[in-house]
Formats: structure tokens, C-alpha cells, sequence
């Protein structure tokens, strides 16, 4: 880890130092008068990244099939890529062939980075050690069998929308320290640790008899999964930092606030991933405020997907009863518990753990 802080100074020195001499060059700069200094100024500001974001594109660098094609998992032009390849080049970590492969010659560097997988892999992985066919329409929390408790508003997702979280949460792990799970009755942290077994999770949640049950499957196949029982909203401290987290919260304006306020006081000052899973059940427009208390707390949206995550029909609340007696008016019992109850979007951020001044006005064309 030392060797890889290094690296992340030495980078910064290098990206800053280079790009504010190459922003010269850029559209509309030379133009709007800006001098080296002022260029120098804004690059320290706002081309800044936080260590964890530092691994997390070594990651993407060590296992892309073509380095010109960084451009595109970055949304970026080729200037970011370049300075990343220039730099792992002179430091003798890369080399580059001519058809775009990447060959890492500090070997060692690689067993640092969970590796990242697609959903077909991680379904076979779970299937082999469960020694089981995995239903993917079913509950995620299906083959263990975990009592759902409406008055905690529990209800897990599918099994489909469970891999698919996994596979996000390893595309963005830059390390495998401490991972977060801020509530789990979806069971995620199991099905991610027989994917990855060196990633460590600590899973709290208010519900002693699931936190029970998570450590009854943990020890029965030796996973790497510690619980505690806590109430966020009595705030009560833990003792370590963590690398990122993953949160369901009540699907409500205050819930989704109480629990990111919650996992981001775990977060260290080398950065972070946060996976919130939401669905649009009492949010509304409300959305836009929630947008300003994601920028209040200095999360970077990296990624808003839709369609991937989904909860099977299961009759929990009142409402839920109402809305099936309606359906049954136009749709068959068959078709109703076939399709989806709650649709939901899992939101990516990049936690930023250092200060930014808002950006004063410049010229309209002006690549700075």
C-alpha cells in the first residue's frame, strides 16, 4: 500500500505539472488569455482525484483489452489516458504494444485489485460452491430461507438484480479493504464474498435475528463477513474506515438522507464508493433536492442505471394488496406474479473527501 501511495503523489505531480503546460494547446484557452499560473491553478482545483480514484483507474488500466478504449470507460478524451500510460510507462509498471494491449510488468501490483466480472461468471462461481442452479426471478434472500420483517420495511430483491449489483460493486473496488453493507436483508454481502472471498465486509442493520443469520451462513462457508447491531439514527460510532458501501434505505427523502449521512462518516480521507439502490416510491420530484444534498456531501455521480434492479411480487404491505386486486382486473394471477412489484436504480458516486470552491465564470469555449 506505501508503494502505491507513493505512486499516487508521484502521479499528481506529473498530471498537474504536464497538463497545465498542455492546456495551453487546448481549444479556446490560448484565446481567453489565461497565463500558465492561472491554467496551473485551476488544474490543482479541478483535475484532482482522491487515492481510492487513483486505484480504481490503475484497475481499469492493468485489465482493459485496449488502452486507446480508456477514453470510453472514462468519458474522457485521450488526454487523461495518455498521462496515466506516459506515467506507468516511465515508472517501468506498463508497456505498450502497438495494437492497444497493455503488458504489466510489476506482476505483484495486480493481486491488489479485485477482479472484476460479468454476470454469466459471477452466477457460475455462486452455483458451484452452492452446488446449486440459481433461480433468478426468485428473492435473492430464496435459498436461505431469512424471515422478511415488514415493520423494518425488508423486502428483497431478485437474485438477477443481486448479481448485477455485484458485478458493479467489483467494476469500482479499487482495494479489498473493509467493504459496508449499511442494512443487508437482500443478502448481498454472501453471495459477494463467495465471488471474492478476500473482500471483508461488516454488515450492520437494526435486526438482530438477520445479522444471526448472516453469521450462521458466513461461518458455515467460512466468508469473511463480521455483523453489529446498530440504529443509525441513534448514531452510534464504529471503529474503522471502510472503502465503500452499499445501501437499500427506506425508500423516502429522510431515508435516504439518515443513511448517507450514516456510511459516509466511515468513508477516509483517501476516498470512497457509495452503491445506493432507490426506487422512486415516495421521491418524486423531491429528486432534485436529494441531487443538492449528493453534491452537499461531495459525491461525484458516476454512474444512474434503470431496468437492473427489481423486487419479485410479494404481498408485504396493505398497499401491496390493494395494487394486486387492481391488476387482477386486466392481468391474470400468473402474469401479476411474474412481473416485477417495485422497479428500482442503482446510483454510483465517487466520494470526493477534499474541499472545492465553486467555479467562477469563464470564457463559453475556453477547455480549461
Amino acid at each position: 500500500m506505501n508503494e502505491l501511495r507513493r505512486l499516487y503523489s508521484q502521479f499528481l505531480d506529473f498530471k498537474i505539472k504536464n497538463l497545465a503546460k498542455d492546456k495551453k494547446f487546448w481549444f479556446g484557452v490560448k484565446e481567453a488569455g489565461f497565463d500558465e499560473k492561472k491554467i496551473k491553478k485551476e488544474v490543482e482545483i479541478y483535475e484532482r482525484e482522491s487515492f481510492f480514484n487513483f486505484l480504481k483507474f490503475l484497475k481499469d488500466i492493468f485489465f482493459i483489452e485496449n488502452a486507446l478504449n480508456l477514453n470510453r470507460k472514462w468519458s474522457t478524451d485521450q488526454w487523461v489516458p495518455y498521462y496515466y500510460l506516459t506515467f506507468l510507462k516511465k515508472k517501468e509498471i506498463i508497456s505498450l504494444k502497438k495494437n492497444g494491449k497493455i503488458k504489466v510488468l510489476k506482476k505483484e501490483l495486480l493481486n491488489f485489485f479485485p477482479c472484476s466480472r460479468n454476470e454469466e461468471e459471477i452466477k457460475t462461481i455462486i452455483e458451484k460452491k452452492l452446488k446449486t442452479k440459481l433461480n433468478l426471478e426468485a428473492p435473492s434472500n430464496f435459498l436461505f430461507q431469512t424471515t422478511i420483517k415488514p415493520v423494518y420495511d425488508q423486502l428483497p430483491i431478485s437474485t438477477s438484480s443481486t448479481l448485477f449489483l455485484i458485478k458493479k460493486i467489483l467494476d469500482y473496488l479499487p482495494s479489498y479493504q473493509k467493504f459496508l453493507f449499511i442494512g443487508d436483508d437482500d443478502l448481498v454481502s454472501i453471495y459477494l464474498s463467495l465471488v471474492e472471498p478476500k473482500i471483508e465486509s461488516l454488515v450492520i442493520d437494526i435486526d438482530k435475528e438477520l445479522l444471526g443469520k448472516i453469521e450462521e451462513i458466513s461461518e458455515k462457508l467460512r466468508l469473511k463477513i463480521k455483523t453489529k447491531k446498530v440504529d443509525i439514527l441513534e448514531k452510534k460510532g464504529l471503529a474503522e474506515k471502510f472503502v465503500g458501501f452499499l445501501i437499500s434505505p427506506v425508500y423516502t427523502f429522510e431515508g435516504v438522507k439518515n443513511f448517507l449521512n450514516f456510511g459516509l462518516n466511515y468513508l477516509s480521507k483517501d476516498g470512497g464508493y457509495v452503491f445506493l439502490n432507490l426506487a422512486d416510491e415516495a421521491i418524486g420530484n423531491r429528486i432534485l433536492f436529494l441531487e443538492k444534498f449528493f453534491f452537499e456531501k461531495k459525491l461525484k455521480i458516476e454512474e444512474v442505471i434503470f431496468g437492473k434492479i427489481y423486487y419479485p411480487w410479494r404481498l408485504t404491505h396493505f398497499e401491496d394488496e390493494v395494487m394486486f386486486k387492481r391488476l387482477r382486473k386486466d392481468f391474470s394471477k400468473k402474469t401479476i406474479e411474474k412481473s416485477s412489484l417495485i422497479g428500482s436504480s442503482l446510483w454510483i458516486f465517487n466520494y470526493l473527501p477534499f474541499e472545492l470552491p465553486e467555479p467562477k465564470k469563464q470564457p463559453l469555449y475556453a477547455y480549461l
